[in-house]
């Protein structure tokens, strides 16, 4: 029982279930991690992670300042130091260093000679590698961040295609599917799409084009597929290419090419016009034969902006306005999707019938939209005074206008087939790799060591009471040396008288029948 009492075996009893412990945590949170990119990737919470580190960096410093009297034992088998010579301050220092291992008090013990100096060091080295690891701690805190990680979950079945009608006429421009040269029967549905804001249908703006899908699920979804439709629009400026000029008073007329199915007309007679150019009649059958993609000749006007230099593409009129010419077209295909944390995949599945294609046709000649598709690029116009740039632009308007007409008649209803995945969570910590290595590293490997040097301790009881008399506190060292420390109550002298009197003695402190025999000079 005395042996378990001690305080060197309980340090090197606890040193190496310390040393065992740590060596499995971190063999453990080495396989649990991942690297990738030379950063190591728990699934735990950056904060919860921290913590983990900081008690384990607490608790293994509580351990190493716990072992000091092993450590110490085992020195003097190692060193081989049969007793402590030196003077009084010398000894007084290193009782002072192995209790309160300040900075200063350990580095001028190990500057002191003769055997204590080694029984110094051994201290030192514990001090410091207590505050390398309280570095390293810290280095870790620095570099380590945390991110959420986002991962599918449940699947759910889900109406997710567009059901697009098959019952409209292609024999006339009045009125097919709510759509028509007399209006749109559902304004504000088309509306509601073109502005993003439908609570069914959204718009995406995408692959140098636009796509019509359902709108997201309202749960948080990690994925969610559907079909839908893409229109992939183009336009150039032709003005030149027609021959588009100022004539006089309201006559801005232009006369194009066979290549641009000779259309001819005077700008100044409407605002804006959409020329629909690839509409065949079929007489046989009196309807539409529609072409993919959609030609138009697209005539637009707008006041001159004084401060800015545009291109010849755009004519300045006899009155001051401006006007353009463009060819554009729109290619339209039925496509089925994947969206995955906000970033979209498509796969064309075919083409539009002809009767949708023909309803996307009239789509496109919906005056109220393609005016609302005009004054959004308008500044683009003025702004750049390229032509390019406002083709470019008007052409993803004027698709995001003929696809939100469309929408307003032609899709009746959510198809079957598709549906969503739901999107689980996960909290993560991200560490350099460096910074993991030093601290398993420096947590590890040195009380390693000190708990091998503990067990030297284990060949010399003997050595246990030298060892264990440096952990005393100095005032008892003071009251061995001083037989009268009562008188004049001496050990409440200040510590600077009694380092004053402690110098005058010279100690030789061994060990002889099991107890500690002190023999002054002086």
């Amino acid at each position: 029982m005395k042996y378990l009492s001690s305080s060197i075996f309980q340090g090197v009893v606890l040193g190496w279930i310390a040393s065992i412990t740590i060596l499995i945590l971190v063999v453990f949170v080495g396989m649990w991690g991942q690297m990738t990119d030379f950063n190591i990737v728990w699934d735990l919470r950056v904060g919860l992670f921290l913590t983990v580190v900081t008690v384990t960096t607490r608790a293994m410093s509580f351990v190493a300042s716990f072992m000091v009297p092993a450590i110490l034992a085992g020195m003097f088998v190692l060193g081989q130091i049969p007793t402590l010579n030196g003077s009084g301050t010398m000894i007084s220092q290193l009782i002072e260093a192995s209790i309160s291992r300040g900075m200063l008090c350990t580095a001028k013990a190990c500057f002191n000679s003769g055997k204590t100096r080694k029984l110094a060091i051994v201290i030192a080295s514990v001090l410091v590698w207590q505050y390398t690891a309280s570095l390293a701690d810290l280095y870790l805190h620095i570099t380590a961040v945390g991110r959420t990680q986002r991962l599918p979950g449940l699947m759910i079945p889900s109406t997710r295609s567009l059901d697009i009608a098959t019952n409209c006429s292609d024999a006339s421009h009045l009125d097919t599917c709510g759509t028509g040269k007399r209006g749109i029967t559902n304004p504000g549905i088309a509306l509601k799409v073109y502005r993003n804001t439908s609570e069914t249908l959204q718009i995406w703006d995408g692959d140098g084009g636009i796509y019509l899908l359902q709108s997201p699920p309202q749960n948080q979804t990690y994925a969610y597929s559907g079909s839908g439709v893409f229109l992939q629009p183009s336009c150039e400026p032709i003005s030149s290419i027609c021959n588009l000029k100022a004539r006089y008073g309201a006559m801005t007329n232009y006369s194009c090419p066979e290549s641009l199915w000779s259309v001819s007309g005077n700008t100044q007679q409407e605002m804006a016009n959409i020329n629909i150019t690839s509409e065949v009649m079929d007489p046989s059958s009196r309807s539409y034969i529609e072409s993919n993609p959609i030609h138009a000749i697209v005539t637009i006007r707008y006041g001159k902006e004084l401060t800015a230099n545009y291109d010849p593409e755009f004519v300045e009129e006899v009155h001051g306005a401006l006007s353009i010419l463009l060819h554009c077209q729109i290619y339209s295909s039925v496509i089925e999707y994947v969206v995955t944390l906000g970033s979209l995949k498509s796969s064309p599945l075919g083409n539009l019938t002809n009767s949708q294609q023909f309803v996307l046709s009239v789509s496109s000649t919906a005056f109220n939209m393609y005016q609302r598709a005009i004054d959004d690029v308008e500044d683009v116009a003025h702004n750049t005074g390229n032509s390019t740039l406002f083709a470019n632009a008007f052409a993803l308007k004027w698709a995001q206008a003929t696809i939100a007409t469309f929408s307003s008649g032609a899709v009746q209803e959510n198809g079957e087939g598709y549906g969503y995945v739901l999107e689980v969570t996960k909290e993560q910590t991200i560490a350099p790799l460096p910074a993991v290595l030093i601290y398993a590293i420096v947590i590890t490997f040195p009380l390693f060591i000190f708990s091998c040097v503990c067990l030297f301790s284990l060949q010399n009881q003997t050595n246990w009471i030298l060892a264990e008399f440096i952990c005393t506190p100095q005032r008892l060292f003071y009251q061995t040396l001083f037989s009268d420390h009562h008188a004049e109550d001496a050990c409440s002298k200040s510590l600077s008288d009694q380092a004053t009197r402690i110098k005058e003695v010279e100690c030789n402190i061994m060990l002889e029948e099991g107890h500690l025999k002190l023999v002054t000079k002086g």
